[in-house]
Order: C-alpha cells, then structure tokens, then sequence
C-alpha cells in the first residue's frame, strides 16, 4: 500500500557532563545537557485510486539546554531531605511525524495524518521529599513535586459534518464540513447512495501552545518484620509497602469540541440541556488525581508470596478498551472509570536448583467501563478482562 509508507530519520548529537560534591551531611551533584537533533520525515502523496502522486520531504529542527541538580541532607541518622530540580524532553514517537496518510473501509474510524513539525515536550521539574527510616528496613516519607510542561502533545480531531436529521455525510471530496474524503471507506448507512467513498474524522497530534501544571504530592509506606527473626520466627518474613497519590493539573489551550459534529452536539445537548458546541480543555490525558497500591509481601524458608492491589481514580484517555478512535466518543476522548485490580503470586524452592510457582492477574475479574465525555455519563465501552492464571517452574544448572 503506498499510502502506508513512510520513512523517518533522526540525527541527535548531545554533550553532557556531571559534577558530584559531598559537604558532610549534605550530598548531590549536578549536570548540563545540550541536545542538538534533526528530523526528516518521507512519505508518499497519494490519489483516490491509490497511485502516487509525489513524495515529500518534511525537516525539523530543535536544540535543548537541559540542567538537573540533586540533593540530599542526612538531619538526623534516621531523617533525610531530598530535593531536585531538573529539565527534561519527550520526543515524539515516529508514527506521530509520518506524512503518509492509509485508509481503512470503516465509516467512522478516523483517518490519522503525522505532523513532521512536531517538536518534543519540554518538562520542568521540582521535587522534595523527607524520609524518615524508623526501624530497620522501613520507611515513610512525604514528598512533593511540581511539574511545568510545554509543547504537551495533544490530539486534534477534525468530524465531518453529520446531516441531524438523516444522519448521512458527505461523500464527494472536498469535505467542506470538516474531515477527510476516504475513497476505500464503505458508506453503510450513512447515504442512500450505495458503494465506497465518504468524508471521516481526521486526526492529527499537536503541541499545545499553552502551558500545562501539574502538582501533587506522594506518601509512601514501608515496613520489613525481618529485624524480629528471634520474637517473631516464621511471621518474620512479612513485609507491607503501599503509597497514596494525590495530584492535579491547570493550564493548557488545546480544545476538544463537538463542532462539525452534528450528531456528538445533538447528544450533548439533550443529556445537558445546553445549547453546543460544547468545547473544553484537553490538558493531560491518562491522568488521575488519586491513585494508590498495596503490597504484602512474605519471603523465608525458600518460599516468596505477594499480593498487590492497585487503584486509580477515572481519566481520560484516547485508548477505548474498544480499540476505536477518538471520533467515535462525540469528538472528546472517553473516561476511563475508577477501576482496582489485585493480583497475587506464590513461588516455592524445592530444591537450590528447583522453584515452582503460581501466578494470578486480576483475581477479582475486575471490568474496565468508559463513558463518553466524562464519568458516569454514556457508556461507551466496556472491557471484560478474565482472571488469568499461570503455573510455572525454573531449574538451575
């Protein structure tokens, strides 16, 4: 398929160097990176029919100073302060600058277009924390990050226009409603003309023009009964860690919006009683403001056991447990719901050369429910992962 090739080229050249010091109770070092890259992205034009038209050539071009500096001071034998700051960038993966453009027969799906131009996010940095060692092997400790972000990248989404009445798009090319003209996506029922060839969502990736913030803090939790051996005996091989998440972000420019899509607006609009299009901020995705996890451990006598449960609030994503696109969720990505998950495992040495084991993946069957636009509105998708079970055994010789 022509339309699916693509070649992308990256040229980085970096120098860096670090400086570490130590001042009695007081530890750290600190390093600069300059980063240099350029990109070249190739891909082919292509007709309705399929035939290349031309190949392009897009350049990129972008230069980075990155600085970092860590500490740490010991104020007591059992309290350390730590504190950083840092810059740091996120490169683009290469499927997001790709110019090629491939089609596929479905109606809805979005047809994604890569942006050459797209340059990395830029992540800034400042973080502390203080640990207090209370007992031997265990741990609490607070800390507190912040984190300024530039050139996030963001997903713009253009839908055809939907008539609201019939429900049928365009299907002479160009859209001027919004979209791009597909000449392989099969009309179903969205014309009364029979046969191939409609206006579907395009999608690309952007940097957001604005500035995103993202602030929170972390609490961590570690306890080992390994010290009490002699009191405890076979008790003393367990072990607690857990930690408790809480964070929020503000800023960004980047929109999502039902506009030229008539049918996400009618459906907006009758669930709030407002009058669309509905816009708002899409800032970071895959986000939740609290999460946490809990692990018992148990390690003695040749034999190692551990159950973890972990829990996240909702969130918004662009990853449907349906594997479609933003397009087909009103032109907003979906919510994910607040979902936990235990898993479980069991090992046992039967011999110095001989270990056997048993491991669980969400034992308890959990469901993954997304809703359109936000939490607890429309379903959308909902994912039905089994519990699944895996026995296995190692020999060392």
């Amino acid at each position: 398929n022509p339309a699916s090739f693509y070649r992308i080229t990256e040229k980085t050249h970096a120098v860096y160097g670090q400086l570490n010091f130590e001042l009695g109770r007081l530890s750290g070092n600190a390093g600069l990176r300059y980063v240099d890259s350029m990109v070249n992205s190739i891909g082919n034009n292509v007709d309705a029919n399929g035939n290349i038209i031309n190949q392009t050539s897009t350049p990129g071009k972008y230069r980075f100073l990155l600085p970092r500096v860590n500490l740490a001071a010991e104020l007591t034998d059992d309290i350390v302060l730590r504190a950083s700051y840092g810059q740091d960038i996120n490169r683009p993966d290469f499927d997001k600058l790709k110019t090629s453009v491939r089609f596929t027969t479905g109606p809805n799906t979005a047809v994604e277009i890569g942006n050459p131009a797209l340059v990395p996010e830029k992540v800034t940095s400042y973080d502390a924390s203080l640990s207090y060692y209370f007992a031997p092997a265990a741990v609490i400790s607070v800390a507190l990050f912040h984190k300024r972000r530039t050139n996030l990248f963001v997903t713009l989404e253009t839908a055809p226009f939907v008539d609201p009445v019939t429900g049928f798009k365009d299907i002479t090319a160009p859209c001027e409603g919004g979209g791009i003209f597909n000449p392989i996506a099969d009309r179903n029922v969205f014309s009364s003309v029979p046969g191939d060839g409609l206006c579907v969502p395009v999608s690309t990736t952007i940097n957001d023009p604005g500035v995103t913030k993202q602030t929170g803090v972390e609490v961590a939790f570690q306890y080992d009964l390994s010290a009490f051996e002699d009191s405890l005996g076979f008790a003393s091989g367990f072990d607690l860690a857990a930690n408790y998440t809480y964070q929020k972000f503000s800023g960004g420019q980047a929109t999502d919006s039902s506009d030229g899509d008539s049918r996400g607006t009618a459906i907006l609009e009758s669930s709030s009683g407002l009058t669309g299009p509905f816009t708002a901020v899409q800032g970071l995705l895959d986000f939740s403001p609290h999460a946490y996890n809990v692990t018992l451990f148990y390690e003695k006598y040749g034999l190692s056991a551990r159950a973890r449960y972990t829990w996240r609030d909702a969130f918004r994503t662009l990853d449907t447990a349906g594997g479609a696109t933003q397009g087909s969720t009103i032109g907003f990505p979906v919510t994910t719901a607040a979902r936990g998950q235990l898993n479980g495992s069991i090992t046992y040495d039967l011999t110095e050369n001989i270990n056997i084991g048993i491991e669980g993946v969400n034992l308890t069957k959990s469901k993954i429910k997304q809703y359109c636009v936000n939490d607890g509105a429309l379903l959308c998708f909902e994912g039905l992962p089994d519990r699944r079970l895996t026995f296995g055994a190692s020999i060392k010789f």
